[in-house]
């Protein structure tokens, strides 16, 4: 009977360290996908404010180059609705000349949308110069 006895605590007790095994390795696995995920984020952060700053920097170009021009040239000093379309699309364009294919591609895997944050990011800017003014 002891015999017995023993032979099943001992397949009990390698059960049981297998069952542990497991469980660490789930744990392990649980705690490096959340690692990752923190990892995919922060890349994430990171391509929108370089997204951001080449949008300002964009935005600040244009200013330069257009902007103050047209304004000067206008009767009233403001920007035709044309004018304001025109600097939409250059500002996308160029804008997304500055941006590396690794920043895109994984702005569209996150499922964002790289023309809006362009878009948000330069009407920001565009009213902070404003408030500034």
């Amino acid at each position: 009977m002891e015999g017995i006895l023993s032979i099943i605590i001992q397949y009990v007790a390698e059960i049981i360290g297998l069952i542990l095994i497991s469980a660490i390795g789930i744990l392990g696995t649980h705690i490096l996908n959340k690692i990752n995920q923190s990892k995919k984020l922060n890349n994430i952060e990171a391509a929108v404010i370089q997204v951001t700053a080449a949008t300002q920097e964009t935005v600040r170009r244009l200013q330069q180059m257009l902007v103050d021009n047209y304004k000067e040239t206008a009767s009233d000093g403001k920007l035709t609705s044309e004018q304001i379309a025109e600097l939409k699309t250059k500002t996308q364009l160029i804008t997304y000349g500055q941006l590396g294919q690794p920043i895109i591609d994984l702005l569209n895997a996150a499922k964002l949308d790289v023309t809006d944050l362009i878009t948000n990011a330069a009407e920001a800017y565009i009213n902070e110069i404003k408030n500034n003014k």
